[in-house]
């Protein structure tokens, strides 16, 4: 560089110099004058730690430990597209009974008599059903309910109240299938069912945040529900699922609801978990989820 060029950075050295020398020194004095003020902070946040922890143990919850949810899934064979007027096939439906303090209280499983495909999609239907729950189309071989004793038993599962409508909790992405196939069974059948459904994933943010008095990420929400740890426990899947071997089941994917939720939840409210909270084989896992790569068949991985 030239001697003009030097005396350009030199100046620009000194006055950085200069400016970090008086921020320094307002610093030290904001240090000296603010440690009072430290301490009085200090003070009170742990008299706020203190009155938490006080409220959780002389004021626990017991209607929300107590409270009864229902989780609710119902399979179909395949989506139809969407100028199609019938969309699914409902074909499997499950329903789980649940409570924090009790764990699973009573499960309710039915393989739905599912109606004919609309015409040219008999082939996308049943080629869906292979993919995921195998339920065949035709010439199944165990008993199946139609629309009208489905809805009827699931009221009776659910035993509402006077004036009080059930609600049901499933996850965010299955809501419109399932909306869709109550409608569609309540239509055919004239059945008046009146079912709230709501996303599960709300569900466990409420609860979290009743207990920590802040909103959990939704990141950290479907991260506990989409665990594959107890995709092969047994007592989860339907009876036909499980011998089997097939994993997609519609009680099955409510019951691992009801076992995410313990798992992540129960302790947090004082629970202790039992049987009815998780899989006799899972409840005494830790809280590890490393997971590993297993080849189910060509083209499908978990």
């Amino acid at each position: 560089l030239t001697e003009e060029e030097k005396m350009v950075y030199t100046e620009k050295a000194q006055k950085w110099n200069e400016k970090k020398r008086s921020r320094k020194t307002v610093k030290e004095v904001n240090a000296e004058k603010g440690t009072p003020f430290i301490v009085a902070k200090k003070i009170c946040v742990f008299y706020l730690v203190i009155t938490l922890l006080y409220r959780s143990f002389f004021f626990p919850l017991p209607a929300v430990v107590a409270d009864i949810f229902f989780f609710l899934n119902i399979y179909s064979h395949g989506k139809l597209p969407s100028y199609c007027e019938q969309r699914f096939l409902p074909c499997e439906i499950g329903c789980v009974k649940y409570s924090l303090q009790d764990g699973i209280i009573a499960d309710f499983h039915h393989f739905i008599d599912p109606e004919v495909p609309p015409r040219g999609f008999w082939y996308h239907c049943q080629a869906a059903s292979d993919a995921t729950h195998k339920i065949p189309i035709s010439g199944f071989d165990l008993p199946r309910t139609c629309y009208a004793v489905v809805l009827r038993e699931l009221l009776e599962f659910v035993q509402p109240t006077a004036g009080v409508r059930p609600r049901f909790y499933c996850r965010s992405n299955d809501a419109f299938r399932i909306i869709w196939c109550l409608n569609r069974m309540a239509s055919i059948t004239g059945f008046e069912s009146h079912l709230e459904l709501l996303a599960v994933e709300d569900l466990v943010i409420e609860l979290y945040q009743k207990k920590y008095q802040k909103e959990p990420s939704k990141t950290w929400v479907c991260r506990e529900l989409d665990v594959f740890l107890f995709d092969f426990s047994s007592n989860t899947r339907c009876k036909w699922h499980e011998e089997n071997g097939i994993l997609c089941c519609a009680l099955a994917s409510c019951k691992k609801i009801a076992y995410c939720i313990s798992r992540s939840l129960a302790n947090v409210y004082g629970v202790s978990l039992t049987a009815a909270h998780l899989p006799l084989q899972d409840a005494g896992y830790d809280e590890s989820r490393n997971t590993k790569m297993v080849v189910l068949d060509a083209g499908h991985f978990q």
